[in-house]
């Protein structure tokens, strides 16, 4: 192993563009649906009343997270409720349910002590305190509530302590060192303001009562909160500059070095006006450069109906690119990295654009699914306008995008197994190994209708998985890591963000495909510290190798 204390990872990188043995034939992604054989039953209730309201078309998020610390992934899943309650109506809790292993789970939210609030919508993981264990924020349109993990499965609701109690509607949201202190702040996206009893009359062009439009309501804007170090927050939205952006009503969120300096930003998907992103500028300030840099708007100059992100190196060039979901007929927006801080919207190059054009995205992740070290897209889809009488659809197939290595996304939905020929109304998509075996499986959340476990059954590469262990004064949570891996003539670069999807947290291990090839050459972490380690031809003995910063050791699982 090698150390390097300060050092830039651009400056050890020249950035290419790389073609994979064998990853445009030599396997397929294949995904067996298996929620109800593993022993998930959920379903997510939207309670509607018929009256066409909005809180019960953009619910639906989950998290995959070790909730027990028995290595194993564990799920999460938000659940709503009826719009109006009757007198005496308790809240139907969120469900978790823990991994037994060998594709068993059981449902374990008895006792759990983290029921979700009124009308939970999606979640949020990070160890905020730095006591190993995964904490849980989940997100509402009457409430929200951040649980504090105390082991072995079993959280206590610390909102109030931790000073984020809010009847404000809240979506996305993401945790990250913001201010280089060493513990995780938090950033809470916030939708409109919405009154299920004076919301207003809107209507199809035929006349019937449909869904309105965001615009028809006041923005609620997002909330920035600095972690103090002793388990509470504080709100820090207006001296951060972030409260200075207005008319956003944000959906998904990202937080990543998005203008190359390895300092978090913050990219805020908003539905129907210009995204943000917040630069940082140190010492917890931040400017809007969502125009400068080009993601404000698609190529056409419109601003995008932003639902999930999706983050990762698209065209192997080295830069790591992002996608946001759109309505229908728009497609989802490839934003292609072209320079420090500046992007593009490469939507028709890559085949996004074609591809997507008639689904409304929602919940979207980049991921290696036929590990053969080029990142796929799976895109869960889903209108939020009824109008099927019209010719419209509204459930909608799940997509499957598959990367030829050459920077084309090629549709492989039909290919994929029998469950994406169903059209549901799907939002929040997570992704990770559940069963331990290197390649990464994925859930998909839809509306009143079960919640599906994809089973990653694809053939071709082999997948090696990072866990990443950061070691600060303040914790252990590895968000905000950069990892570069050379396998053969090929450098793999991954990243640990913050946020991302649709109301849902992915697994934050590191997943890595080799195809083909039998080793590694080298794996370069540079952690949220900025010490920069180098490991050679790391030991690959299981599917999964654990990286504890400063030891030198890597432990081969």
């Amino acid at each position: 192993m090698m150390t390097k204390d300060s050092l830039s990872l651009s400056a050890l990188f020249i950035p290419i563009l790389f073609t994979i043995a064998g990853s445009a034939d030599g396997g397929s992604i294949v995904f067996d649906e298996v929620a109800e054989r593993s022993g998930v039953k959920f379903r997510f209730q939207t309670g509607s009343r018929g009256m066409r309201d909005l809180p019960e078309i953009m619910g639906g998020g989950s998290a995959l997270f070790d909730c027990d610390g028995d290595g194993d992934l564990d799920l999460y899943c938000c659940d709503g409720g009826p719009i109006v309650p009757k007198p005496g109506y308790v809240d139907k809790p969120c469900r978790l349910y823990k991994n037994q292993g060998d594709w068993r789970f059981v449902d374990a939210t008895d006792g759990s002590g983290a029921p979700g609030p009124s009308y939970a919508t999606g979640a949020a993981t990070g160890d905020y305190d730095g006591d190993g264990r995964v904490d849980l924020l989940v997100t509402g349109w009457r409430d929200r509530r951040l649980y504090h993990n105390e082991g072995n499965g079993r959280f206590r609701d610390v909102t109030r302590f931790a000073g984020l109690e809010s009847n404000r509607w809240s979506s996305s949201a993401a945790f990250a060192d913001l201010d280089g202190d060493g513990d995780l702040d938090l950033f809470i996206s916030n939708y409109i303001e919405y009154d299920a009893l004076k919301a207003p009359y809107c209507s199809a062009p035929d006349g019937v009562r449909d869904y309105c439009g965001p615009e028809d309501f006041p923005a609620s804007s997002g909330q920035l909160y600095r972690n103090e170090g002793d388990g509470t927050f504080r709100e820090v939205s207006i001296e951060s500059g972030i409260a200075a952006a207005k008319n956003g009503r944000g959906l998904g969120v990202l937080i990543a070095d998005l203008v190359g300096d390895r300092a978090p930003d913050i990219f805020v998907a908003n539905d129907g006006s210009a995204c943000f992103l917040f630069e940082n500028q140190g010492k917890m300030r931040f400017r809007e450069v969502a125009v400068a840099s080009g993601v404000a708007f698609n190529a056409r100059g419109d601003a995008i109906a932003g639902m999930g992100v999706g983050r990762g190196d698209l065209d192997g060039d080295g830069g790591i690119d992002f996608l946001v979901g759109d309505l229908y007929e728009r497609s989802t927006v490839c934003f292609r990295l072209i320079g420090e801080g500046t992007y593009r919207d490469d939507s028709e190059f890559f085949g996004v654009a074609a591809a997507t054009r008639r689904a409304t995205g929602f919940g979207l992740v980049l991921a290696d699914f036929d590990s053969d070290g080029a990142l796929d897209l799976i895109q869960a889809n889903g209108h939020v306008l009824a109008r099927e009488r019209l010719g419209i659809p509204f459930a909608m197939p799940t997509i499957l995008l598959r990367n030829d290595a050459r920077g084309k996304m090629i549709d492989a939905s039909k290919r994929a197994g029998p469950w994406f020929e169903k059209a549901i109304l799907g939002r929040g998509v997570a992704v990770g190994d559940l069963d331990g075996d290197g390649d990464l499986d994925a859930v998909v959340a839809a509306l009143d209708s079960n919640l599906a476990i994809l089973r990653n059954d694809s053939t071709g590469g082999r997948g090696i998985v990072l866990n990443l262990i950061a070691e600060s004064r303040f914790g252990r949570d590895p968000v905000g890591t950069c990892v570069r891996a050379k396998i053969g003539e090929r450098v793999i670069v991954r990243d640990i963000y913050g946020g991302g999807s649709y109301l849902s947290a992915s697994d934050r291990r590191v997943h890595l495909g080799l195809g083909t090839a039998k080793r590694i050459d080298s794996i370069e972490i540079e952690w949220p510290s900025s010490r920069i380690e180098t490991w050679i031809d790391p030991a690959i003995k299981g599917a999964t190798i654990d990286f504890i910063e400063g030891t030198g050791v890597p432990i081969s699982k």
